[in-house]
């Protein structure tokens, strides 16, 4: 078998798993979305723009484009179950979404530099906590699923200040994991000059981030870019920075943390040893652990609360878990609602790995126990 074949069938488990169908970024059919719930997401993107898209059609490609930044209506149907992002059955066939079902985009503004930071500052105003949560997708995920995701992701946490997506050009397709790796290695400097943006110019009083899978890899290149030049007395820019199965070698995740401890407030890390696309992603690099992974590589040390999610990950392949498991989501809550530590998060208890100390974060309790 050549290489080629070798790397196809090894990436087929990867591509099932995270790599779920993008219904695209056309709206909803026609009819009535009941009391659904909308959810403004802002976003930064470094995609093409779609040629002949207008406001109010997301128009975002899978090719590389010039920084662009706007606002998003997201809207959950009034059926939405937190830790579902409710799309159609046959997506990958087309099927538009339904807004009685599904999440969709229901409108969508691009907006000049200026006008984002203006309308964001705003809209930080009318929030309680003047906080932005920003998500960073990862791998075979298009543009109005990065933006769904954020914002159902947003709501299931009941965080109270804005959802923004940075949303890089992914292919988008199950095909893509080369291309995704080398658009994220390319996307690293659109956003550090995201982050930089909200960090000096938004008016947040405080900035969480959280990155899935392969937007880990880009996050972490992005935080090293703004550590540069930075006094280790410098206050903290970011307040939680959450990774989420991310698909870093666990050796380089490792001693990216601890250089970077001086950005972050604090450092959360969910793992699963259930999550089949990592395993695949491990075998692909030479059997190196992630550092999404539990057991033998797992990344347990100072200055990072390490969650083992794999009693409660429930998707069927293990690697969306943050935001389809209601356990996960209730723990992420706690922590950026809340500002609950490990210790103070009931559904999470402590454990040893390698004499160091690591969470497990337990099935909900069964009734009447």
């Amino acid at each position: 078998m050549n290489f080629r074949a070798k790397l196809f069938s090894c990436l087929i488990p990867v591509m099932l798993s995270g790599c779920v169908a993008d219904y695209g970024e056309s709206g909803p059919e026609t009819g009535d979305a009941g009391t659904g719930v909308s959810v403004p997401v802002w976003y930064a993107t470094d995609r093409a723009r779609i040629d002949g898209a207008g406001d109010g059609v997301p128009g975002y490609g899978d090719g590389r484009g010039e920084m662009t930044h706007g606002v998003a209506d997201v809207r959950l149907p009034p059926v939405h179950v937190a830790g579902r992002l409710e799309e159609p059955a046959l997506a990958s066939a087309g099927v538009v979404a339904d807004p009685r079902w599904h999440v969709y985009v229901e409108l969508a503004r691009s907006l000049p530099r200026e006008a984002f930071v203006g309308e964001l500052r705003a809209a930080l105003d009318g929030s309680d906590s003047r906080g932005i949560l920003l998500y960073i997708h990862g791998y075979n995920t298009g543009f109005g699923r990065s933006v769904r995701r954020a914002g159902q992701l947003a709501h299931d946490v009941d965080y109270d200040g804005v959802a923004m997506a940075f949303t890089w050009p992914s292919a988008g397709n199950v095909g893509g994991y080369l291309a995704d790796l080398n658009n994220a290695d390319w996307a690293v400097a659109h956003l550090a000059e995201t982050l930089l943006l909200l960090a000096r110019d938004a008016g947040a009083e405080r900035i969480d981030l959280i990155a899935h899978s392969m937007g880990s890899r880009l996050l972490i290149q992005a935080l090293d870019r703004l550590a540069r030049g930075r006094a280790v007395t410098d206050p903290p820019l970011f307040r939680e920075v959450i990774f989420a199965a991310p698909d870093v070698d666990s050796d380089i995740f490792a001693a990216a943390v601890a250089r970077l401890r001086p950005l972050v407030g604090r450092f959360t890390l969910y793992v699963s040893g259930g999550d089949v696309a990592l395993a695949t992603s491990r075998r692909l690099a030479g059997d190196h652990p992630r550092a999404g992974e539990s057991g033998r590589g797992m990344v347990v040390m100072a200055d990072l609360d390490t969650v083992d999610a794999s009693a409660v990950g429930d998707d069927l392949f293990g690697h969306e878990y943050f935001g389809e498991s209601a356990p996960v989501l209730n723990d992420i809550r706690l922590l950026l609602r809340d500002g609950a530590g490990a210790a103070e998060r009931p559904r999470l208890e402590r454990a040893f790995h390698l004499g160091r100390s690591y969470w497990r974060l337990l099935p909900p309790a069964a009734p009447g126990t």
